[in-house]
């Protein structure tokens, strides 16, 4: 039974954590498919690494969660009498740390900052995950949706 609760509540914290939509230009969403993009050539200027960061659980529901959840399943395995309460107030304290650091781990994504200079001379900088590798002086693609914009080879 134990077990059971434990995998419970490790899955619900990480499904949590683990819904960050960072926008690849390799991944399209719903709404882009069957929809009518423009595309125009552009030849890079400078590529820099960023981080991206999506705080997706800034109400912090998955750690009072998984405290709440590390503090019953710590005072009912661990000790017994007045024991089990201090074993649930340190297992449900560790609990929601451990849930606050994993969130914050997994809300991180490595990202480029690339400015691109289009046909018409116009400068711009596009911001997307680091997924394909650019360098300066190449030729790309800029591709326009209806979720913005993105650089593809």
């Amino acid at each position: 039974m134990f077990k059971f609760l434990f995998a419970v509540v490790l899955l619900s914290a990480l499904t949590g954590c683990a819904t960050a939509d960072f926008g690849s230009p390799n991944t399209y969403q719903r709404y882009d498919v069957q929809h009518i993009g423009q595309y125009e050539q552009a030849t890079i200027l400078r590529v820099r690494p960023i981080t991206i960061e999506n705080p997706s659980d800034t109400s912090g529901i998955t750690s009072i969660v998984s405290a709440a959840a590390g503090a019953f399943l710590g005072s009912q395995v661990i000790g017994n009498g007045r024991g089990r309460y201090i074993a649930g107030a340190l297992s449900g304290s560790a609990s929601g740390l451990i849930a606050q650091r994993v969130s914050s781990v997994m809300s991180r994504h490595s990202g480029v900052e690339v400015f691109l200079r289009r046909a018409n001379g116009q400068t711009v900088v596009v911001t997307q995950v680091d997924d394909q590798q650019y360098a300066p002086g190449q030729q790309v693609f800029l591709v326009s949706s209806g979720s913005g914009y993105r650089i593809t080879h």
